[in-house]
């Protein structure tokens, strides 16, 4: 009876409200298509966002790297806090900008003199690279800075020899604390400046 007595009930309110119109109905329909296209591709979005941040991921790991500058050894090149990116790995030779590892500190200098070459640097801070003055753009002001080997000096092999381009300031191969840089310990060479945009370049 009680079951009855719901059921005229709910008829009775149909029946007071009325059926709703077409119109209606089919806005109803449209709604809940739209829903569900939006469903879609807000999945689609974050399918494509994950697997552009897998990328990322794998291209950071095994082709490039991103660093930040911290210190002022390489002014006026590269400043403190400017980001750069480094393509691991590449085959580095004099004059090149690297990153290097040294006692799990990331570090970045120029390559001056490879395996084999003798180098030597005067008191006015003049580089020499077998028996030729370097001439160096990147260098806004000369100087023998911190330095306790003997010139001239001849690179061991398998390693490179390397300076700051702010020589004043700059901890590297002149400082036998520092010393050459094996070649396993190259990160790779830095390419470019992607930070901040305003200098934003290839490193040279």
């Amino acid at each position: 009876m009680e079951r009855k007595d719901k059921e005229l009930q709910i008829r009775g309110l149909v029946d007071r409200l009325g059926r709703p119109p077409i119109a209606m109905l089919d806005e109803e329909i449209a709604w809940h298509g739209r829903r569900k296209s939006y469903r879609r591709a807000a999945l689609g979005i974050l399918v494509s966002l994950v697997a552009a941040v897998a990328v990322i991921i794998i291209v950071t790991n095994l082709w490039v790297a991103v660093l930040q500058v911290d210190g002022s050894s390489m002014n006026p090149a590269l400043r403190m806090n400017e980001i750069v990116l480094v393509v691991r790995k590449s085959n580095s030779g004099r004059n090149d900008v690297v990153a290097l590892t040294r006692s799990d500190k990331a570090y970045i200098k120029r390559v001056i003199a490879v395996s084999g070459d003798q180098v030597d640097i005067r008191e006015d801070g003049t580089v020499s690279v077998n028996g030729e003055a370097l001439r160096e753009p990147y260098v806004a002001e000369q100087s023998l800075g911190s330095c306790d080997i003997g010139f001239p000096f001849q690179v061991p092999p398998g390693t490179v020899f390397v300076l700051g381009d702010n020589r004043a300031s700059s901890m590297d191969s002149r400082d036998s604390r520092f010393g050459t840089i094996a070649r396993e310990q190259i990160v790779g060479r830095v390419v470019c400046r992607i930070w901040p945009l305003k200098r934003l370049g290839r490193i040279s």
